[in-house]
């Protein structure tokens, strides 16, 4: 758990480097023009569906599901099936391994430098070529 925890901060560090800060941080807190953002999801709490992912960053308007784990992690058949639908819905889910972490880097800024992400989502081609930063679909 502690290698996962570790993981998810730097991503967290890295996401607001690049602009993406947490759901409600005060504008005068931003170092970096903001571009998006991110939550933070706490699984099997009393209000929280068990099986969702991890986090929800949205950059420029694009959602992008993630379930981290670390390196000798596994997705449990509930965050696989999640994953699955997510992406079978045409999102963008991701099961996020350490070392797909430059692929996912490339993602998210291939997806800031669309003027209209939407329309530019070539950049999530890595992703299908990358196991450690696999669009799961099942």
């Amino acid at each position: 758990m502690a290698g996962e925890k570790n993981f998810e901060n730097r991503l967290k560090k890295w996401l607001e480097d690049e602009g993406i800060y947490p759901l409600g941080e005060p504008v005068n807190r931003m170092s970096a023009p903001p571009c998006g953002y991110w939550e933070k999801r706490w699984g099997g709490g009393r209000y929280v569906k068990s099986g969702l992912p991890d986090m929800r960053i949205v950059v420029k308007g694009l959602a992008l599901e993630v379930e981290l784990k670390a390196t000798t992690g596994t997705p449990s058949e509930l965050q696989k099936r999640n994953i699955a639908q997510i992406n079978n819905s045409g999102c963008f889910g991701f099961i996020l391994y350490p070392e797909g972490f430059e692929t996912f880097k490339k993602i998210v800024k291939g997806v800031k430098q669309c003027e209209f992400p939407t329309a530019g989502l070539i950049s999530l081609i890595d992703a299908h070529t990358d196991t450690a930063c696999d669009m799961w679909k099942g």
